[in-house]
């Protein structure tokens, strides 16, 4: 009787034991998305940087410092506030990604609105020293920027990786993610004088959806591969145009009404620069 009782603990422990193994398989880790902007590869490159290249900068959260909080609160007030001119432009330079940086687009964009700002900065800077390289586009830069096969990189990843740079020059700006933020509330940016760096598509087409969904903040994203990150740098009501600084094609402008529709349907990825002393 007592060998009877001693085998049916053991079958009870023995279960118990498989279930939890069998929770902890399927439910403690989350699947890594895969992206690419190369529409015939499959499969995201995780190499930091090539052999040749600095080390990669580690990822990193935004960083929660007085400054930056104090940088969204400023970024919540001109949110809220309306635009005090019908038009406005802010004189940014056009800077080009090629031949450098054919798939460098968002470090490009991040240095025309850092030369706007004042900074005396070379084209590849942010790419090649400051650029933070992850396997997960919203963390980091898929890839590398330097050549073909690139995928990319969101705004919590450029967001970190422009405050690595203006925290080396210690400047007085801070760099803000605003994700989910509306075209309406961009050109109360631009309105203060603020450059705002936009995702959108390669001439401002229709988004080619090849991946798989990509989760942030609970949030699900989808990957495409004409993905293209410009400045938006104006605006003007009368004739319903915003006004970029694209890399690939200089200034350039389009109809609101298209524009906001892209962006609403990319995901709403935004980040701004504010100067918070």
């Amino acid at each position: 009787m007592k060998l009877k009782i001693i085998l049916l603990i053991l079958i009870v422990a023995l279960s118990a034991a498989g279930g939890f193994l069998v929770w902890r398989m399927n439910g403690s880790t989350k699947e890594q998305p895969s992206a690419t902007r190369d529409e015939a590869a499959t499969v995201v490159v995780t190499s930091a940087a090539t052999p040749d290249e600095p080390a990669a900068t580690e990822p990193t959260t935004e960083p929660e410092t007085d400054r930056y909080r104090a940088a969204v609160e400023k970024v919540e007030e001109m949110a809220g506030k309306q635009l005090k001119n019908k038009s406005k432009k802010l004189d940014v330079e056009e800077l080009y990604q090629l031949p450098e940086l054919p798939t460098g687009c968002e470090s490009v964009a991040l240095t025309a609105a850092l030369r706007y700002l004042g900074f005396d900065i070379e084209k590849t800077e942010i790419a090649d020293n400051y650029l933070i390289y992850d396997d997960d586009m919203f963390l980091g830069f898929v890839g590398d920027p330097h050549g073909n096969e690139g995928a990319g990189i969101f705004p919590p990843g450029l967001t970190e990786t422009a405050n690595n740079f203006l925290a080396d020059k210690e400047s007085d700006y801070i760099a803000v993610n605003t994700m989910g933020y509306s075209v309406e509330e961009l050109r109360r940016f631009i309105d203060n004088g603020c450059p705002v760096l936009v995702w959108t598509t390669m001439s401002f087409y229709e988004p080619n959806i090849i991946g798989g969904g990509m989760f942030y903040d609970d949030e699900e994203y989808y990957w495409y591969d004409n993905e293209h990150c410009m400045a938006l740098i104006g605006y003007d009501t009368a004739n319903n145009e915003l006004t970029f600084c694209d890399p690939l094609n200089g200034i350039v402008t389009c109809d609101a009404d298209h524009f906001e529709w892209l962006y609403d349907d990319i995901g709403k990825l935004s980040m701004t620069i504010v100067e918070c002393k």
